[in-house]
C-alpha cells in the first residue's frame, strides 16, 4: 500500500508540473488565442490588453512559484522523515541492546546469588553421588523440573561411553545400569558434541513420569555436558513440563561445574587403583 501511494505521489507531482508548463506556455500565447478566436479584438489591440495581462502573469506566477516551492518542500521533508527514522531505529537498537545487556548481567547476579546456595549445600557431602543427587534435588526445585539424571564418562570394551551416575525421580531397578555410546541418542549425541542442547517437544516415550496419579511424558529437556579444561566428565539431563528459559540454561551450566572438580578427582582415583 505504501509503495502504490508513493507511485501516485510521483505521478501526481509529475503531472502537476507537465500542467504548470502548459499553463506558462497559454498564457503566452493567449492574447493571440483570443484575437483570433473570438475576433472581438485585431492583433493590433493586443498590446491594450497589456496591464490587465501582466496581473494575469503575476498572479500566475506567484501561484507556479509556491506549487513548485510545495513539492521541493514536500521532497525535502520527505528526506528528513526518512534520516529521522533511521536514528529512531538505530536508537532503538541501541536501547534495545543496553536493555538486553542489563538483563544478562541482572541472570549473572541471579545465578550468581544461587551458585553460593547450591554450593552450600553440597560442598561439605564427601560422597560424590550424593553430591551429585542433592544438586539434582535443588535444580528440579529451581526449575520445576520433574525428572534429572547425570551420567558420567567412562570406557566400555574400548567405547567411549556415558553411563548412569546419580537420579531424581528416575524410575529405574538399583540392580540396573543404564549407558550411552558417544553419538547414541539424546545424552549420547551431547556427549560427542560437547554442547549444551535445550528441546521442546521431546520425542514420545522418550522420557516417562510416573507418580500416584499415573503416567505422564514432559516437554521440555535441557542436556549439558559436564567439562573440566576441555574434558568431558559427563552430562546431565533436566526434564519438565514447563519451558526453560535462557536463565535456567546458565544455572544448569555454572551448577555443574561446581561439581566438575569432584567428578574429575573420582575418575583419576579410580584409574590409579586400576
Amino acid at each position: 500500500m505504501k509503495a502504490l501511494y508513493k507511485n501516485l505521489a510521483l505521478i501526481t507531482s509529475l503531472l502537476f508540473t507537465l500542467s504548470i508548463i502548459g499553463l506558462a506556455y497559454y498564457l503566452f500565447i493567449f492574447p493571440e488565442r483570443i484575437a483570433n478566436e473570438t475576433h472581438l479584438i485585431s492583433l493590433t489591440e493586443v498590446p491594450e490588453l497589456k496591464p490587465v495581462l501582466n496581473e494575469l502573469y503575476i498572479f500566475s506566477g506567484v501561484s507556479v512559484l509556491l506549487g513548485f516551492v510545495s513539492i521541493l518542500l514536500h521532497l525535502f521533508n520527505k528526506g528528513n522523515d526518512e534520516e529521522s527514522n533511521v536514528v529512531y531505529i538505530e536508537k532503538f537498537k541501541e536501547k534495545k541492546n543496553s536493555k538486553d545487556t542489563q538483563n544478562e548481567e541482572n541472570v549473572e547476579a541471579d545465578v550468581d546469588e544461587e551458585l553460593k546456595e547450591i554450593n552450600a549445600k553440597i560442598k561439605k557431602e564427601p560422597n560424590n553421588k550424593i553430591k551429585a543427587e542433592k544438586l539434582l534435588s535443588y535444580l528440579a526445585g529451581q526449575l520445576e523440573a520433574s525428572q534429572g539424571a547425570i551420567y558420567v564418562a567412562d570406557k566400555m570394551d574400548n567405547k567411549n561411553v556415558i553411563t548412569l551416575f546419580a537420579a531424581y525421580a528416575f524410575v529405574l531397578p538399583e540392580s540396573q545400569t543404564v549407558s550411552y555410546e558417544f553419538g547414541e541418542g539424546l545424552a549420547g549425541q551431547v556427549a560427542k558434541e560437547k554442547k549444551m542442547i535445550n528441546i521442546s517437544d521431546i520425542p514420545e516415550g522418550y522420557i516417562k513420569i510416573l507418580s500416584g496419579l499415573g503416567e505422564s511424558n514432559p516437554a521440555h529437556l535441557i542436556l549439558c555436558p559436564i567439562m573440566k579444561d576441555e574434558k568431558l566428565l559427563g552430562v546431565a539431563e533436566i526434564a519438565s513440563f514447563k519451558a526453560f528459559k535462557k536463565s535456567h540454561e546458565v544455572l544448569v551450566e555454572k551448577s555443574l561445574a561446581l561439581l566438575a572438580n569432584d567428578l574429575d578427582k573420582g575418575q583419576k582415583k579410580e584409574t590409579e587403583k586400576q
